[in-house]
Order: C-alpha cells, then structure tokens, then sequence
C-alpha cells in the first residue's frame, strides 16, 4: 500500500505544482509565484515518504484554494424581485451598477430596467405568443425563477451577457423558499435594458434550452436574434435572403448558413417570418394590460412598436426541433446529450428539415428536405 502512495505522491505532486506554476526545475524555488513551493523529487519522496504525502496534500488544498481565488467572483448582496425574476447586483467595486434612483425605492433604476425587461420577455412570449415555457419543461423539474446577475462585462468573458442551460438551487432570498430552483442568466453592467435587449435575448435562450438539445449556433443564435424584434422598435429588421426565394435554400446557401451565427437571423429567421407573415402586428387581446403598460425608469414603454413578424411560425418551428432532436439522437447513435453532440455539425439537416417541414405546413408551397441522406 505504502508503494501506490508513494507513486501516487510522485504524479500527483508533480501535476499539482506544474498547476500552480508550472514550477518544472528539479528541487528549485517556483519562479512565478511568490509561494516558494518546490517539486518534490521522487528520491525525496522515497526517503522520507509521509512528509513528503503531507506536503503533497498540502500543495493539492494550496492549489485549489489558489484556482478558486483566481476565478472568484465578486459577492453580489443586493436582489430585487419582480414576479418570478430575481435580480442580483452589487453598488460597489468592479461590478457596481448605476445609482440612479429616480423613484426613489432604494433600488437602481438600471436593475429594475432589466427585471421588468426580463419579465416582460416572458410574458411576451410564453404568455400571449405562447411558445414553450421553460416553467413547463421537463427539463427544468420545481423550476420556481429566473435569476439574473449583473456583473462587470470581464466577468463573463466580455460580452453583454449569457444564459446557462441548466437549472440549480435558487439563491437564498428572504422572499424565497428553501427548495426553490433556478435557471440562470448573466448581464453586462454595461448593458443598459432601455437601449439594449440583451436581457430578453438571454430569455429566449431559455425558451430554447427548456424546448430542445440542439445548440448549433445558426439556429440558436439566429432565432434568439429574430425574437429581439418583440421588444425591440424596429420592427423586423433586415433580409438578406428573398423571403419568396427558393425553399429550400440551395446547398451553397445552406453550407454558408451552417457557418454562420447572429448573422443567421438575416438569411433564414428573418426570410422566413417575413414570407409567413407580412404584417406582424401582435394580438392586442392577448397582450395584458400590465405588460402594454409597463414603463422603464425613463418612462418609454418596455413594448415597443408592438411589431414581430412570424411569431407563431417560429413557435412551431421550436416545438418541431423538440420532436426532431428525438430523431437526430438515434439517427445520429448518440449515447448523451453532451455539449459536443448537442453543437455538432451533424444536426445542422435535421434542424433545417424541422424549419423547412413546418414552413411547408405554414406557408407553401415549400419543397421538401430531408435529413437523412439514403433517402434523398
């Protein structure tokens, strides 16, 4: 027993300091960090082998004591709560956001601009559009709220924000309850919800992620894109595909979209909802007077044109991928969803047949694309 420690010791000291500093000279100071941590030689080890166990296992807490320090956020003590959205937030250090208090509750105005965007983001859609509700999902069992945390752009890798596809235990909050579950989104403190829809852009990923394991970004990125246009007050925004073009799309076309991410939305999502539905206008019965009234802090409304072009289309299409991963998933032999499976390339046909089948239903005449190559 005594000989798999010491050969244990051996690899594990040894993979441990090269961690903490790459320290590879035998027996000398670590030259890029001030610990003065030595490798320990295997000779040593064998000379005197418990000390130099102890001193491995000390090296092993000191390195993932060293790991967490270096990747540590900082603390956001502040929250606020807006129906099922819950904001986290702190007024100080790196991550500090506005302290604009223009009604004066003890609240920024740029936190709640960014709950009410969030909350309006879900009453849009899985309200009066009614697409899938990550709430419903199987996939999120006791979900009971989203949470948003607003940070520095460098402390989610410096963009303006990102939705995680998993659910965990909810924040402890005073308003809250032990076994509440979360679903989670990061903002950019930089991101201002008046000028900006990042934050209903990140809830549409969680429409996504509750309603299919796809994740190849042309779709994901390029539907998220399209469903910015429901708050946004531009109406649908740019084409560059003829929306009465050939559909299916040629195989050049297809082989340029696969590649593509936001710019997606341009070529596909934006086409297609257009051809579906030129008007665009949002059913005005379902939308609740609670959201048509709802105002950011500078008093424009959170709704902002009452405008998206192909809502329902796009619903269909997302409840079809949730049928059509079923099939990729055997077709294609996966044994898990894992992250590589749910972005591989190899979905890219399965997602376009689910697009094209839906928008023969809706708006033909469509030619037909299928996913399996044996039986083109």
């Amino acid at each position: 027993m005594i000989d798999d420690l010491l050969r244990c010791a051996s690899v594990l000291g040894a993979g441990v300091l090269a961690f903490v500093g790459r320290c590879v000279r035998m027996d000398s100071p670590c030259t890029n960090c001030s610990s003065g941590v030595k490798k320990l030689s295997v000779s040593k080890i064998e000379q005197d082998p418990v000390r130099s166990i102890t001193i491995v296992l000390a090296s092993v807490s000191f390195a993932l004591s060293l790991s967490a320090s270096a990747h540590a956020k900082p603390p956001l003590p502040k929250h606020m709560v807006l129906g099922p959205v819950r904001v986290f937030y702190t007024v100080e250090g790196s991550s500090a956001v506005p302290r604009a208090d223009t009604n004066r509750n003890s609240i920024s105005d740029h936190v709640e601009d960014v709950a009410k965007q969030v909350w309006a983001a879900h009453q849009l859609f899985c309200g009066a559009l009614e697409f899938p509700d990550p709430f419903q999902s199987e996939r999120y069992p006791g979900l009971t709220c989203i949470e948003v945390r607003i940070w520095d752009r460098n402390e989610i890798g410096g963009g303006n924000g990102v939705a995680f596809e998993g659910s965990q235990r909810a924040r402890t909050i005073p308003e809250g309850k032990p076994k509440d579950r979360a679903i989670v989104m990061s903002v950019g403190k930089h991101v201002d919800a008046r000028k900006n829809v990042t934050p209903a852009h990140e809830f549409f990923h969680m429409i996504q992620y509750g309603t299919t394991y796809f994740k190849n970004r042309w779709y994901l990125e390029g539907m998220a894109r399209w469903s910015e246009h429901g708050l946004g007050r531009d109406g649908l925004g740019q084409t560059k595909y003829p929306p009465n073009g050939r559909w299916p799309q040629s195989p050049q076309q297809l082989r340029l979209l696969a590649n593509m991410t936001y710019d997606a939305e341009f070529v596909l999502w934006n086409p297609i909802a257009s051809r579906f539905d030129r008007k665009g206008e949002l059913p005005r019965s379902r939308l609740t007077i609670e959201l048509r009234s709802l105002r950011y802090s500078d008093g424009t409304p959170v709704l902002r044109d009452h405008l998206l072009n192909g809502a329902s289309l796009m619903r269909d299409v997302l409840l079809e991928l949730g049928k059509f991963d079923d099939i990729a998933f055997k077709d294609l032999k996966y044994t898990e969803w894992s992250e590589e499976n749910q972005k591989s390339a190899k979905n890219d046909p399965y997602i376009y047949q689910a697009v094209m089948d839906v928008l023969r239903r809706r708006s033909p005449p469509v030619g037909r694309f299928n996913a399996r190559p044996k039986s083109r």
